[in-house]
């Protein structure tokens, strides 16, 4: 297959990318760099995401596309100022729009498009289940990027594209994503329940994240939202104590809500707040799930860590 990718130099886009290329499959990635490959099933296409307006990358585009994956726009870990809030909802928004243009422009049928979307659309709950079925008005910040964002990838479907809008709950990595800084007080001796510990953390494996974009991609009777969670969603106090087993660190310093919400603002919901979660759609499709409780999932990537760690 030709895959195009947005974000392919991310957390996600460079695993996705890794996957494609030992599948033979050619990727296409977007890219605001000069860069270079020197792998031959992977091609980057430098473009100014800064000006969504500019055409002139399209004339380096393949003839044919058959899977595209939007995964681009500005991280979420930085602070939430007014100013980065801005960009993280004009930078989804814009990619969005120009990949359509594109298509329009070059005639261009994909089979479908898989775009990056977060369980952020769901309202905070400490007793409410959510599925794809459900669905709400915008509530807060994070819902309306999520809601503006997944609103211009459906307009795909009036060029007769299947969508599939991905919403990622809380990836686990050993290297990358929340995991490693959720990791630090744990191996410092000071880890322990974030605010009250009830919030629900909706989770899933990297693995198992990559597994489910690929499958949502083939598998054509899938479209719409579908959540990349998890089949066993935590409580907040439930996980610490399964990364601290998995640490073989103390579990019983708690930090008080107010501390994190002074020193990360509204980002602060991200880990003080959350949704139960489930993969309804995926499951209901016989998704496999490698990693579907906490316990194993991180004892898959404490275990790789180490013997990373020997190897080296």
């Amino acid at each position: 297959m030709n895959v195009l990718i947005t974000g392919g130099s991310g957390f996600v886009g460079s695993r996705l990318t890794d996957i494609l290329r030992q599948e033979q499959d050619h990727v296409y990635i977007l890219s605001r760099s000069e860069d270079d490959s020197d792998h031959p099933f992977v091609h980057y296409i430098k473009y100014d995401p800064d000006r969504p307006e500019d055409d002139s990358w399209m004339k380096d585009m393949p003839l044919k596309v058959d899977v595209i994956y939007n995964l681009a726009g500005a991280s979420l870990e930085e602070k939430w100022t007014d100013e980065h809030k801005e960009e993280i909802l004009d930078s989804r928004v814009a990619v969005t729009r120009m990949l359509r243009r594109w298509v329009e422009q070059a005639d261009i049928t994909p089979k479908v498009l898989v775009n990056a979307s977060a369980i952020g659309y769901y309202p905070v709950s400490k007793s409410v289940r959510y599925t794809e079925a459900d669905q709400f008005a915008p509530h807060d910040f994070l819902s309306r990027a999520v809601v503006a964002w997944e609103g211009e990838a459906k307009k795909f479907e009036d060029l007769g594209i299947r969508v599939v809008c991905a919403r990622f709950g809380l990836i686990l990595d050993a290297k990358e994503g929340a995991l490693p800084k959720m990791s630090i007080p744990y191996r410092l001796g000071a880890g322990g329940p974030l605010g009250s510990g009830e919030q629900w953390y909706s989770w899933i494996h990297i693995d198992d994240l990559l597994n489910a974009l690929l499958y949502v991609a083939v598998h054509s009777e899938i479209s719409g939202p579908v959540n990349l969670t998890a089949p066993m969603p935590l409580r907040q106090k439930q996980f610490s104590k399964y990364l601290s087993s998995a640490l073989g660190r103390p579990d019983f310093f708690k930090t008080p809500a107010f501390l994190v919400e002074k020193i990360l603002g509204e980002q602060s919901l991200l880990i003080l707040k959350g949704q139960y979660v489930l993969p309804e759609v995926l499951m209901e499709n016989d998704f496999k799930f490698l990693f579907p409780t906490l316990e194993i999932a991180l004892e898959d990537i404490f275990d790789l860590e180490d013997k990373k760690k020997t190897v080296g």
